[in-house]
């Protein structure tokens, strides 16, 4: 019967647009481990003052093995996403556990701002307790929102390269 209603119709005008396989195209698939399609992936302006100061400091914290500090530029509750499902964490060792699920330190490359976003490229480096295997050198991205001076989203971004133009520079 499902067969019959859906070949019934052919009242339709000659101006009604048909849709066919060859001519649809389909909404690419969104992987849980992507991103939300609402965090940016490039800058398209400067970065602002207090998440650059707020980044450097958590990276400094992180470089040098401190992870309860860096831990602590972490709001509560926050998300974080590094290739997983986005997480929202809610308590202290949840914090802790995402600094600790770092196994690079690293230092802003460079860094530009994109709405609420701070959109970061990363230099990876070694760090005491963790071993960065052959990542120090290699670079990584990343879209950080600073709230009240505290990290409340990163995410990291897939690996490509951004134009000078849409960054603001260095991270210095």
């Amino acid at each position: 019967m499902a067969t019959a209603i859906a070949g019934c119709g052919g009242g339709h005008s000659s101006t009604t647009p048909t849709t066919t396989l060859a001519n649809r195209q389909a909404a690419p698939q969104r992987s849980e481990l992507d991103p939300p399609a609402t965090v940016p992936d490039r800058a398209t302006g400067p970065a602002k003052a207090e998440a650059r100061k707020v980044i450097n400091a958590w990276l400094r914290a992180l470089r040098h093995g401190d992870v309860k500090r860096a831990a602590h530029y972490f709001a509560l509750p926050s998300k974080f996403q590094n290739a997983t499902p986005v997480l929202t964490v809610h308590t202290e060792r949840e914090r802790i556990a995402v600094n600790l699920s770092l196994p690079c330190g690293a230092r802003a490359r460079t860094m530009g701002g994109a709405g609420a976003y701070t959109i970061v490229t990363f230099e990876l480096t070694k760090r005491p307790g963790a071993d960065c295997g052959t990542g120090a050198g290699n670079t990584a991205r990343g879209a950080i929102r600073v709230e009240r001076r505290h990290i409340k989203e990163w995410y990291r971004l897939p690996d490509q390269q951004q134009s000078s133009s849409e960054l603001d520079g260095p991270a210095a």
